[in-house]
């Protein structure tokens, strides 16, 4: 790498890094407890003003509602000593609602809460039953000054059910009767939208939840219900506790700062929150206004820390890098050796360093030479020894193939040998004496004749084990013929014995080719195959035989519908004596995969459990129709 590039990495960056963090990391501490500092004054500023918007507003509502109780309550007090008659008339009604016209019902009761005068139309929404019962609690039974009820919605907009005890004298404790009033909020709305802040959230709302007014609401009131509203209000109301002012978080993750102040004149509430980031907001801006002053510091730091570091630093890393250039050479290229005047070698411990490369470089170049030579003769004789083994290993191989193969045929031979001596002559004797009875026995009933029969049957199936086991174990020249495939094929099938329920289906392919085999043998070895089959199929199934021919070779299959060889048969299927019936040599297969293999085929086996097995036999193809030296010098 060249000495320009090596600024940016290695010591030098290094340094520079570590000189940067020294002079930055105390900068940012001291930035971020001044912003940490500065954060918590702006939430108290941010509080105090958001607990001095609420105590406005509740002072705007207390005053509204002050004076209407005043209105009513000073007229019913005037009215007491100076009205002219002893309870209020509708005259008087009429008086209240013309004179105030936030006034939209008006209702006289008695101290049993019958209506005994009426002004007005009164409202559908209003629960009557229950708000009489707490007027004619709270004026008559408590002798309260005033009664403040509910706030219902009419197509007015909303308003609120007010009542006072009505005395026949000023001084008198006894109550006569009760004035019920239903007043409009309108002017209430119109004062609080002269109050609301812009850039706060405002929501004044009952013990309950509802909703009243808020920040925006068309006329200052909420004259509709406002359900999402109510449960932000309530879970605000829930996570303050106690607290007049904190930060809180609501359930759908906005975190705000929120102050209340309470109206006990009406128990309403008022609720003024921000979002809790405006102090981070606010803290960006003012950082912004100085963030030019904030940037030549930065720069004026990073310039100083750059010089220093290159005075400083440079003598130090120039020969360490020219040190590593040399080792990247020795290290990608073998045969290099590092030389003196590749280094710059000051007289200190880093000189003393780069020479003692420099002769070590030397030395493994040495080392490297003498491994090379030592490498390669090594080489040479492993390549020699191990092509020797392999030879003699696969001379051993091939010898012990041929060894166990003479010793196993030798056994079986020998074995074959005694069977026959020893067997078929005792067969032939029993054989002929079964002849002779039958002769001699003129008359012989059924039951007799059956057990001629079995015992002729059981000699043909013993001369032919004997027969099946001499056949393998001998070992003769092939006598090589040159015969036609098809019509072969059609030979060995029709002096077959086939059962009935056993239907033979022909794929022979048209083009019929010529092999060069020893036919009695390969037809012994597709009888072995075409008798399994039979056997597998138990009496009824279809029978397949066909050719394929290819380019040099010939395909011979054999498929039946029988029940299928598992994989574990499969492995063992062609060794000599495996069998899965109850009676046989095992031989048979064994016959079979011991002729393909003297005529240098393949054989293979598809089988699929419960849908049948196809055997496929490969042959040399030795003439085709219309060649005439195809096959001819092999």
């Amino acid at each position: 790498m060249n000495t320009k590039g090596s600024l940016f990495r290695g010591l030098f960056s290094n340094a520079v890094f570590v000189l940067i963090l020294i002079s930055i990391v105390p900068m940012f501490v001291i930035g971020y407890h001044l912003m940490d500092v500065n954060s918590r004054v702006l939430k108290n500023e941010i509080s105090q003003k958001q607990q001095t918007v609420a105590s406005r507003l509740a002072a705007a509502v207390r005053f509204n509602i002050t004076h209407n109780t005043q209105y009513f309550s000073v007229f019913v007090d005037l009215h007491t000593d100076f009205g002219g008659h002893n309870f209020i008339n509708a005259a008087d009604l009429k008086y209240l609602r013309r004179s105030n016209p936030s006034v939209l019902y008006l209702a006289a009761l008695n101290t049993e809460g019958k209506l005994l005068l009426s002004s007005g139309k009164r409202a559908e929404s209003v629960n009557w039953p229950q708000e009489i019962k707490s007027v004619l609690q709270a004026c008559v039974k408590e002798q309260k000054p005033y009664y403040l009820g509910g706030v219902y919605p009419s197509k007015d907009g909303l308003f609120m059910l007010m009542a006072f005890p009505i005395r026949q004298h000023l001084n008198d404790r006894r109550v006569s009767g009760v004035l019920v009033a239903e007043t409009g909020l309108a002017e209430l709305g119109r004062t609080l939208l002269q109050v609301y802040p812009m850039d706060m959230n405002a929501v004044i709302a009952t013990q309950e939840g509802q909703v009243i007014s808020y920040n925006g609401a068309p006329g200052g009131l909420a004259a509709e219900p406002q359900p999402e509203m109510t449960d932000r209000v309530l879970e605000i109301k829930k996570l303050l506790g106690s607290s007049s002012s904190k930060e809180i978080k609501l359930s759908s993750g906005e975190k705000i700062l929120v102050a209340e102040a309470d109206l006990p004149i009406s128990g309403w509430r008022v609720y003024v929150d921000q979002p809790a980031d405006v102090t981070v907001q606010l803290l960006k801006e003012s950082t912004f206004h100085s963030l030019w002053d904030v940037t030549v510091i930065v720069l004026m730091m990073l310039l100083f820390v750059g010089v220093v570091s290159y005075w400083v630093i440079k003598p130090i890393t120039r020969p360490l890098e020219r040190l590593r250039r040399a080792a990247v050479k020795q290290r990608e290229n073998g045969d290099y050796v590092v030389r003196p005047e590749d280094l710059d070698i000051p007289n200190n411990e880093i000189g003393e360093l780069a020479q003692a490369f420099v002769d070590m470089s030397g030395a493994l170049h040495t080392r490297r030479q003498e491994l090379i030579g030592a490498q390669t003769e090594l080489a040479q004789m492993n390549q020699a020894l191990e092509k020797r083994v392999e030879e003699r290993t696969h001379e051993l191989k091939a010898a012990t193939r041929e060894l166990v193969k003479s010793e196993r045929l030798a056994a079986i031979g020998q074995m074959a040998s005694i069977i026959s001596h020893e067997i078929r002559n005792p067969l032939a004797v029993i054989s002929n004496a079964t002849r002779l009875i039958k002769m001699l026995v003129r008359t012989p009933d059924a039951k007799l004749l059956k057990q001629f029969g079995i015992i002729e049957a059981e000699i043909k199936q013993a001369n032919s084990i004997i027969s099946e086991v001499l056949g393998y174990a001998r070992t003769r020249d092939l006598i090589l013929s040159t015969i036609d495939l098809n019509s072969y094929l059609r030979e060995i099938l029709l002096s077959y014995p086939f059962i009935p329920g056993i239907t033979l289906k022909d794929e022979l392919d048209p083009e019929s080719v010529r092999i060069k085999v020893d036919a009695e043998e390969i037809k012994q070895a597709i009888r072995n195959i075409v008798s399994n089959a039979v056997e597998a199929m138990n009496g009824g199934g279809t029978l397949t035989v066909g050719t394929k021919v290819g380019r040099r070779v010939v395909c011979i299959y054999i498929a039946d519908t029988g029940p299928g060889i598992s994989e574990e048969v499969r492995h063992k299927m062609f060794a000599p004596f495996f069998t899965t019936k109850a009676r046989g040599t095992g031989l048979g297969l064994a016959v079979v995969g011991k002729a393909i293999g003297r005529h240098k085929g393949k054989l293979f086996i598809q089988s699929e459990v419960g849908k049948g097995t196809c055997f496929q036999i490969y042959l040399k193809i030795y003439k085709k129709p219309g060649d005439t030296s195809y096959g001819e010098a092999s």
